[in-house]
């Protein structure tokens, strides 16, 4: 190969031009893990693209490969940090309309053009694959091919509302750009999303294979694959009135209309459809130019942006000396036991699934299973990686296949001397090096570590139910915890897809201790004759995924008692559970788990608000407003968060929105409890407080940091 003499020695881009005339264009930032469009990245594209069109006019260029430098990922996307930096609408069509120009420059090539995606494809790196003749992927399962744009609060600005409905159908492409959801190589195959899909260990050969065959013409572009009755609803008016009517349903029923962009999405397909291209390209700017600087996709890219910088909360040469961890130990092989065995299998890890009772590992081991079996109907795996994973974990009720583990992840029953002697036998069974960690919700790290005689290898892993879907792992550092053990384990987070946020080793760490008053007042209301309807709709109306009430039965309410109670020893009263759920627990209602809490459960599924629990509440009174529900619940939150603050429980506002967003599913428009806070006003955040603490007690009492901001006009965040 022979390379450019044009190429700067630290370009992002560079290209490459062998013997047969067939050049390379290669994306490959060097000082960053992944390639992603940044306006210098797209400036220097636009040169090259300058160049290459005087090499095929010149004769010297026969076809060109679009490729990555790095392994296993292509492009991921635009550069976020730039979407936040955005100002107004017409400068955000601006540089939509940028970017079009430049892939349509690449299109318009006067030589076949292929894109080569081995790894991850995101957002302008799919937008840039469509613009060219043909896309060859790997095999390789981190190829994923996809629009996530609606996530940020946007739509595809590249082209991608104009090109994907082209490439594969409307009805495809609509399931794509509203979901956000990227497709393996294997299913972008069967869609006509790539022409080809090649071997990741072997790439080159039928790589190369594949452009002769296309310069030499016999491979046509793929066409739409479109069955009858997709022809009837995508190629005729009145089908795709309908396709369109029924789109727009399905997004209003999941969004609950807090969510802008998949509407808009939508309203851009249709303008577009038969539209003319530059008529297409034009619409699509102006939409993303609308959304980009509204409010939800502020806090959505706010979000983004935090959940990178959680990845690096740690020093990188901290990081770097952590011991990397190939074998899991996990003690408990309950409902968690086995969801965190999953997780590590899944992440593969060799991982051993230990519990004192063969019944109860058996149902662990196969709940490890069902959730691998469930991975693959979601395509995250397909049934030969299934089976890779699932012989990874294995099963024993003797330590000796403890023994030569990294980490052990304890999991077991929630009470202190059973978390101490399982950490001793721990000790005992394994190397001087290996951390021990505990899946703890509430007791201290420290407590937990007292007996050990190396106390500085224990930390926090506190998972969060259901694990295969929480994002979040609080990794609790107590006070005696070296740096070695706390990166390890934090190492070992990332490796398995989560994202990690370090936390004090103070009663409830963060989340739950957030958490609890919210919970608590909810318990209160109901004491005063609010229906449980009436407490989870106005919270539902607020953009929580579920209301507190359904939350309690999910969590399960000798759980929330214990954890409560635990909270309100270390903390104060304040977070004390309501006494209302000791009385439905000796009344046999433990929630979801029994199919008896504040609703009815059969076959695992919601049958509504249980009827029964009439005479066990007290009768309706006068109900407050829907807002003042929202108040008593969310507003003490904001005042153990500022409490949280004040004890350095985590290190900064921006990180503990991030958790309660990934742990309890505090709504992401909003952009996180204390940006909420912000937005509504400190001050008036304040004053609420002071009313209700007049009205109901000291509970509601502001807290200092809090009345320090407002008194100043402050802010618990920056604003973007």
């Amino acid at each position: 190969m022979t390379s450019s003499p044009s190429r700067p020695t630290d370009s992002p881009l560079r290209l490459e031009i062998d013997l047969d005339g067939i050049g390379s264009l290669v994306f490959e930032r060097a000082e960053a893990s992944v390639n992603t469009l940044s306006s210098g990245v797209l400036r220097r594209l636009d040169e090259l693209l300058g160049e290459l069109e005087s090499r095929i006019a010149n004769g010297q260029l026969t076809a060109l490969v679009v490729r990555s430098g790095k392994e296993a990922s292509f492009i991921a996307g635009a550069d976020v940090r730039e979407i936040a930096d955005v100002r107004d609408a017409e400068e955000g069509r601006a540089a939509s309309a940028a970017g079009q120009r430049i892939f349509r420059r690449l299109e318009r090539l006067r030589v076949p053009t292929v894109a080569f995606i081995d790894g991850t494809c995101l957002g302008g790196g799919t937008e840039l694959a469509l613009h060219c003749d043909f896309r060859v992927a790997t095999d390789r399962s981190a190829t994923r091919i996809g629009l996530p744009e609606v996530r940020l609060g946007i739509v595809p600005g590249f082209g991608g509302c104009v090109k994907l409905p082209r490439t594969v159908g409307l009805q495809r492409a609509l399931e794509m750009i509203l979901s956000g959801r990227p497709v393996p190589g294997a299913r972008a195959a069967r869609i006509g999303l790539v022409d080809r899909v090649v071997p990741a260990h072997a790439a080159e050969r039928p790589l190369a294979e594949f452009v002769a065959d296309v310069i030499a013409g016999r491979v046509d572009p793929a066409e739409p694959r479109l069955g009858l009755r997709d022809r009837l609803l995508e190629r005729t008016a009145p089908g795709r009135k309908l396709l369109f009517a029924l789109s727009r349903r399905r997004v209003a029923g999941e969004t609950k209309g807090f969510y802008p962009a998949p509407g808009r999405a939508i309203d851009v397909l249709e303008a577009t459809a038969g539209a003319s291209l530059d008529e297409a390209y034009a619409e699509e700017a102006r939409a993303l130019g609308e959304l980009v600087t509204g409010e939800v996709s502020r806090s959505l890219v706010r979000v983004f942006l935090l959940s990178q910088a959680a990845k690096k909360e740690l020093p990188a040469e901290q990081l770097e000396a952590a011991d990397r961890v190939e074998s899991v130990a996990v003690i408990g092989a309950g409902v968690m036991g086995g969801e965190i065995a999953e997780l590590a299998a899944a992440a593969d890890r060799t991982t051993v699934l230990k519990d004192i009772d063969q019944e109860a590992l058996d149902a662990g081991l196969r709940h490890a299973a069902a959730l691998l079996d469930k991975a693959v109907r979601a395509r995250v795996f397909n049934e030969e990686e299934r089976g890779l994973k699932l012989a990874r974990i294995s099963g024993t009720l003797s330590y000796d296949e403890v023994a030569g583990c990294d980490l052990a992840v304890e999991a077991v029953v929630e009470r202190l001397p059973v978390k101490q002697q399982v950490f001793r036998e721990l000790e005992s069974a394994m190397g001087p090096d290996a951390v021990l960690a505990s899946n703890t919700s509430a007791l201290s790290i420290a407590a937990i570590a007292a007996r050990l005689e190396r106390p500085g290898r224990a930390v926090g892993l506190h998972f969060f139910n259901p694990v295969h879907k929480m994002p979040l792992v609080e990794v609790v550092r107590a006070e005696g915890t070296d740096d070695r053990a706390l990166a390890t384990a934090f190492r070992f987070v990332l490796d398995t897809g989560k994202t990690p946020v370090i936390v004090a080793d103070r009663p409830g760490f963060l989340v739950n201790r957030v958490l609890a008053p919210y919970l608590g007042e909810t318990g209160r209301l109901l004491e005063e004759g609010v229906p449980v309807e009436t407490i989870d709709a106005a919270l539902r109306a607020f953009g929580m995924p579920m209301g507190p009430c359904r939350l309690l039965d999910e969590v399960g309410f000798d759980v929330a008692v214990h954890a409560g109670r635990e909270m309100a020893e270390g903390i104060g009263e304040r977070l004390a559970p309501s006494s209302l759920l000791d009385r439905l627990i000796e009344e046999g209602r433990l929630g979801r788990k029994n199919g008896r809490g504040f609703y009815r459960y059969e076959d695992g599924r919601s049958r509504g608000a249980d009827p029964a629990l009439t005479g066990m509440l007290p009768p309706a009174g006068p109900e407050p407003d829907a807002e003042e529900i929202r108040r008593r619940c969310l507003l003490p939150m904001v005042n153990e968060a500022a409490r949280a603050l004040d004890e350095e429980v985590v290190a900064s506002a921006d990180m503990l929105d991030l958790a309660m967003i990934f742990g309890t599913g505090f709504p992401p428009f909003r952009g996180g409890l204390l940006r909420w806070a912000d937005t509504v006003g400190l001050a008036r955040v304040c004053d609420d407080l002071v009313r209700l603490a007049e009205a109901h007690g000291d509970r509601f009492a502001p807290a200092p940091l809090l009345e320090r901001l407002a008194g100043r006009n402050g802010t618990f965040t920056h604003p973007s």
